[in-house]
Formats: structure tokens, C-alpha cells, sequence
């Protein structure tokens, strides 16, 4: 385990998939979901280089069929890693004969944490080391501990006026052309449980750059 600590925070750190396992501020708060394996056991997986799921697993690229599972494998490959100080470590990915089987691509992820004050900041560098035009996905998948979830206590603040049109996932998980609209009130979205209940929220051509995760105020 990897931590980096400051005045205001304590952060663990795993080479497996560079992972996020924990976030707790000087009076103890953990900020992180704990990967109960009953329900979910991850924290704070690095999906690439595919973001979601593929028909039957598979893609075709220049008249080859290959294989990628749900969300790639870097989540589940060990990181090369370098503490640089007490609040900054960079992990690194190469390909390996092995990932090369199914993507065939030759590729450098760098991923750096660093604490700031009361925050942690993510910084991902993807480097084509090949000569063929790269082909990936990127994705953070972040899960945060959010107690009186159930009394919509929280909500998303997005930094732009929107209008949400939510793409639906069928059965398998894939993304389709069905959209159901999401009203904001006053930009922002109540998170509540029901909101939930068909998988995961899917936009595209958001206007917003910045979406905060916040707390009604009792």
C-alpha cells in the first residue's frame, strides 16, 4: 500500500490497477466506498482502454477479432510506481506481450495523484508508443461514501445551464439510441437510489466542464 499524507489528509494507494482504496481527512472521515464484496469490490478503478462494455466482449480492427472485458484490464494489472515526495506518486502501464493479444496497441499510461491542501488531484497521461494511429477510452470510476443517500441528501451541481438527455443501456449493458430526458432544477441533479435503479447515468455532449458532488445544507 502506497499513502500520501499532508496536514489535511491521508490518501491510500495501490499498485494493483493504481487504485484509490482510501481517503480520510484529519478527524477520520473516509470519503471512499470500502469495497464491500458483497455489494462491490472496488474502490476506484482506472477503466481503459475501454469505458463500459463491448457486444459479446469482442471488436473487430483491421479485419482481426479481439477481446476485451468490461472496462479494460488495466484495473486488474500491477503499476509500476514512483513516490516522488510525501503528497505526489506517478504509476505507470506499459503493453505487454499480453495485453497485446487484445489490443493491439503498444501504449504508456501514466496516472498521478497528488494531494493539495483538502484536495487530490488525478492527472492521466496516455502516450502512443507505436506508430499506428491509437484507438482507447479513458474513464474514472470514483465511488464515494455518502451517508443519508436515501433522503436524496445530495445532489450534482453542473457549472452550465443543461438540458439531460439520459441514453438508455440495454439488458447487456451497451449504450443505445433510446434516451429518456432528465430535468434540472436550477442546474442540478438530486441523487437518490431510484435514479439508479436502470445502471448507470450516460449523457453525451454535455456543455458543462465542471460537475460538483455536493450536500444540501439542513
Amino acid at each position: 500500500m502506497i499513502t500520501l499524507q499532508n496536514e489535511q489528509l491521508t490518501v491510500n494507494l495501490s499498485a494493483l490497477g493504481a487504485e484509490l482504496k482510501s481517503i480520510t481527512n484529519k478527524v477520520g472521515f473516509e470519503f471512499l466506498w470500502q469495497a464491500n464484496p458483497a455489494f462491490w469490490n472496488k474502490t476506484s478503478p482506472i477503466l481503459f482502454p475501454i469505458v463500459g462494455s463491448l457486444k459479446n466482449n469482442s471488436y473487430w480492427y483491421n479485419n482481426q477479432e479481439y477481446k476485451l472485458n468490461r472496462h479494460g484490464f488495466a484495473r486488474e494489472m500491477l503499476f509500476d510506481y514512483q513516490q516522488t515526495s510525501a503528497t505526489q506518486v506517478v504509476f505507470t502501464l506499459q503493453d505487454t506481450d499480453a495485453t497485446l493479444v487484445n489490443y493491439p496497441f503498444s501504449f504508456q499510461l501514466q496516472v498521478r495523484y497528488q494531494l493539495q491542501g483538502n484536495q487530490v488531484t488525478c492527472t492521466y497521461l496516455v502516450t502512443n508508443t507505436g506508430v499506428q494511429n491509437m484507438l482507447f477510452s479513458l474513464g474514472a470510476h470514483p465511488a464515494f461514501a455518502l451517508p443519508e443517500l436515501a433522503n436524496g441528501s445530495y445532489y450534482l451541481a453542473f457549472n452550465k445551464d443543461e438540458t439531460l438527455a439520459r441514453y438508455v443501456l440495454n439488458t447487456e449493458g451497451l449504450v443505445t439510441n433510446q434516451t429518456k430526458n432528465i430535468t434540472l432544477n436550477h442546474k442540478t441533479l438530486p441523487l437518490t437510489k431510484p435514479l439508479f435503479y436502470d445502471d448507470a447515468l450516460v449523457f453525451k455532449h454535455l456543455k458543462s466542464d465542471c460537475i460538483t458532488l455536493k450536500k444540501y445544507r439542513k
